[in-house]
């Protein structure tokens, strides 16, 4: 079994995740209900509620714990996991795009997009990608389009 290193984030890390979020996503989310740290030196973010170390661990086989929130890129940019980008996208009000159903049916198939972007999403910055109500991942914005960066193994096939 392979254990990896994590690291756990200060108050004063925490509060820099969470301005990081609402720089890039308008949306002012409170880390304080949870554990947040980082593992590997891809600088992932995981969330583990408090309550974690509340259970009895001696009785169950554990192989990874925590939310995937997302990975800390430079410049200040974070691409965030389909969780976290459920987390942060419901009340996100910059780099959130809306698709129709025919683009959400091809974002969801793996296809990169050939779209205009509207004025709340910048170029070269992560966005969060919805359909109506649902949230269904984030992706990366560029001048022409949007660069499909949905995890294969979270994309429909054969429709």
């Amino acid at each position: 079994m392979q254990v990896k290193e994590v690291r756990f984030y200060d108050r004063e890390e925490i509060k820099e995740l969470e301005r990081i979020v609402e720089k890039n996503y308008g949306n002012k989310i409170d880390l304080s209900k949870f554990l947040v740290f980082e593992s590997g030196k891809e600088r992932k973010v995981w969330l583990l509620t408090k309550k974690f170390f509340e259970i009895d661990l001696s009785k169950l086989k554990i192989n990874s714990f925590g939310l995937y929130f997302g990975k800390l890129k430079r410049n200040e940019k974070i691409h965030l996991s389909t969780e976290g980008a459920q987390l942060v996208g419901k009340n996100a009000t910059k780099n959130v795009l809306e698709l129709d159903e025919a683009s959400a049916l091809k974002f969801m198939q793996g296809s990169d997009l050939k779209i205009k972007l509207p004025k709340n999403c910048e170029a070269h910055n992560f966005v969060i990608i919805k359909r109506k109500d649902d949230i269904l991942g984030c992706s990366l914005a560029l001048e022409d389009g949007i660069k499909n960066l949905l995890p294969k193994s979270r994309r429909i096939i054969g429709i």
